[in-house]
């Protein structure tokens, strides 16, 4: 709610800004977000699950043409709802919620323990991430709201059923893994272009949990 309620203040308001300083938001905002990349991957306690889960998940995404798709999906949206810049919104609307500790810790604990403490904190900075972010990158941030609570809602239902499965080392991985995939994202924001391809990356989330998942049962990647 605190996503979509932000979103919407920030596609409403975000008319009327400079666009000089449109332009110089959208570069703190890469820069915000760069560290807070940053900050999530570290301290790196498993580089090597990292490097191998960002490489091969850059060859997974690319080889399925991750990139490319979401990019024929985002014309289509635009094209359908006559609205420019959705892929760049959604895009990281999506990852800025939803790759990070505070997403996947509190979706858990409000699943394990029926305490939504940070799910509500995620929330209210949900909200301010979501007003900037609108009102620079475009109108795609309300799309990533429903998004968010459905990944949430759907994290929570299944914490119960993935007890014997989740470990603190795997959600370490996860969130180092997620961190370097938002502070890529602050990096495109900075350069004002796509250096890297953040949607031929997400193959690694899911790369990083079968790696850590083995490092459970004592293969050694080192």
């Amino acid at each position: 709610m605190g996503a979509l309620v932000g979103a919407l203040v920030g596609v409403a308001w975000g008319g009327r800004l400079a666009p000089a300083f449109r332009k110089q938001a959208l570069r703190l905002m890469g820069l915000v977000v760069l560290i807070i990349g940053v900050k999530m991957a570290l301290p790196l306690t498993d580089p090597v699950n990292a490097l191998i889960s960002i490489v091969a998940g850059a060859w997974l995404g690319d080889s399925l043409r991750l990139g490319s798709r979401f990019e024929i999906f985002g014309v289509w949206v635009e094209r359908l709802s006559r609205h420019g810049g959705f892929m760049r919104g959604f895009m990281s609307a999506v990852l800025i919620f939803n790759v990070g500790a505070l997403a996947i810790v509190g979706s858990l604990e409000a699943g394990l323990t029926n305490q939504p403490t940070i799910l509500e904190t995620k929330a209210i900075l949900d909200g301010v991430t979501a007003l900037l972010l609108a009102s620079t990158a475009g109108w795609g941030v309300m799309l990533a709201a429903p998004v968010t609570f459905a990944y949430e809602g759907l994290l929570s239902i299944g914490a119960d059923l993935l007890k014997g499965f989740l470990s603190k080392p795997l959600l370490g991985d996860l969130s180092v893994v997620g961190g370097l995939l938002i502070a890529a994202i602050g990096v495109n924001f900075l350069a004002e272009k796509t250096v890297l391809n953040v949607a031929e990356l997400l193959p690694a989330l899911v790369i990083t949990v079968i790696l850590g998942w083995l490092k459970l049962q004592g293969v050694s990647f080192l």
